[in-house]
């Protein structure tokens, strides 16, 4: 909240024991600071690792405190998808679940913090992907969505990017395509299926 022009992506979580958190971080930042220093001095936090750092964006591995919401989603078996983007102190999750369920989760988490809001339910079928994206592989599309690679405009070019994730640009560029092949041979309405020749 006191940096509103930072945006964080939260690439993943994972539990290191019940009360204790392993957190992927990316942030996007459009001015030189300490951010390390500000990333610690959060009340939850134990250890900081910085895993890279370019012009304008950092990626933390954060060890912390599990935060009072997680054991809400863990009694309701509901899961966040990652990843989530947090603006000037606004967190915004999808959550898939039933919309029984999901009321639920709004109830226990106005307990902790009143203005959770539900922007919308959708009612869609679940798609079980024929072909998922390796574990690189979804790390590789976290990093370059939390970067702002696929917006309109883009907000870092390829060359950016590859340089902010230490890797070559041809091969980050094959490696996008490769992702974005599979992505595209899952959804509905890819290859092989009926698709209407004119609107």
């Amino acid at each position: 909240m006191a940096h509103p022009d930072v945006t964080i992506a939260i690439l993943s979580r994972h539990d290191l024991d019940p009360r204790r958190s392993l957190t992927d971080v990316q942030m996007e930042v459009p001015f030189s600071a300490d951010w390390m220093q500000e990333v610690r001095r959060l009340p939850l936090v134990e250890e900081v690792e910085v895993l890279s750092e370019g012009v304008s964006s950092i990626h933390f591995r954060v060890v912390h405190r599990t935060s009072v919401i997680v054991p809400i989603f863990r009694e309701l078996h509901l899961e966040r998808r990652f990843p989530f983007t947090i603006r000037a102190g606004d967190a915004t999750w999808v959550v898939v679940g039933s919309e029984a369920k999901l009321r639920r989760l709004i109830e226990r988490l106005r307990q902790r913090a009143p203005a959770v809001t539900l922007e919308s339910v959708r009612h869609t079928e679940l798609h079980q992907p024929s072909g998922p994206l390796t574990p690189h592989q979804s790390d590789l599309l976290h990093r370059a969505i939390a970067a702002g690679y696929f917006e309109i405009p883009r907000k870092v070019s390829l060359t950016e990017l590859a340089r902010n994730l230490g890797v070559a640009a041809s091969t980050l560029s094959e490696g996008l395509a490769v992702i974005e092949k599979k992505l595209v041979e899952q959804w509905p309405g890819g290859p092989g299926t009926n698709v209407p020749t004119s609107l």
